[in-house]
């Protein structure tokens, strides 16, 4: 079995004349946490988007579980995949964004059982039940029925984070969960984390908590201007870096 999750192969993503991610390697492997950190505007959001195929890489190949994604390879040329068989290859990641992008008309049970429903063809039953074990999971317990708009930010993030679980992907991608959130708030979605890599979740996490990227990675890449410049252990990196431009970013934050 491909032990791998997540692997990603001199990638390169231009958006006209701004070169966003440059030969980017990357190795996740199943059960990993993997963290990026770095300067806003290196990439990270970037490199999420193109694992989850929000975005088409221009160069290199992305694999998930040994399969390539968006692509097929044939003789050395790539041959762009359908619009569904990329949406079904997207299904196997879940992507929990800054911004929590829950349906405003929907309560949060309803927004966690819509993608099993729709996407899935669970029977509504199943996914109702399914859904409030979620909810409990993330600490919503009788909260189904609210909207949105009569919820914390925290309580909003924690239904996105539920949203994401309840299609069973193989790989959750965070991209900074915590930036929209009044500082009060943080920990309660980082307790929901912290949940998720305990039961052995494979996990890339964006953030700019460097004590909770320290406490959960397993693996943190530190990118600057669409580069992966310095990878390791957590506490190696941060405790020691040896890039300059790491060094550099880490004073400023630590």
């Amino acid at each position: 079995m491909e032990t791998a999750a997540v692997r990603l192969q001199g990638v390169h993503k231009f958006f006209g004349f701004v070169h966003a991610l440059r030969e980017v390697d990357l190795t996740i492997t199943r059960g990993e946490v993997c963290v990026a950190i770095g300067p806003s505007g290196s990439g990270k959001s970037t490199l999420l988007r193109c694992i989850n195929q929000l975005e088409t890489i221009s160069a290199g190949r992305v694999f998930l579980g040994g399969e390539l994604q968006g692509y097929r390879e044939i003789d050395g040329r790539f041959h762009v995949l359908h619009p569904r068989k990329i949406a079904a290859q997207r299904r196997r990641t879940g992507m929990v964004f800054q911004r929590f992008n829950l349906f405003p008309h929907m309560t949060a049970l309803q927004n966690v059982v819509e993608g099993p429903v729709q996407v899935k063809g669970l029977r509504r039953m199943e996914a109702n039940a399914k859904a409030q074990a979620l909810l409990d999971r993330v600490g919503l317990h009788g909260l189904g029925g609210r909207y949105p708009s009569q919820l914390s930010g925290g309580q909003q993030q924690r239904v996105a984070i539920a949203r994401a679980l309840a299609m069973e992907p193989e790989v959750m991608l965070f991209d900074e969960p915590t930036s929209a959130l009044d500082p009060e708030l943080v920990g309660e979605v980082l307790d929901v984390i912290k949940d998720l890599v305990a039961s052995g979740m494979t996990m890339m996490l964006v953030t700019h908590e460097i004590a909770f990227a320290r406490e959960v990675a397993d693996h943190l890449i530190f990118m600057d201007q669409g580069a992966v410049v310095e990878a390791g252990k957590p506490r190696e990196v941060l405790a020691n870096p040896q890039n300059p431009r790491t060094q550099a970013f880490l004073s400023k934050v630590l």
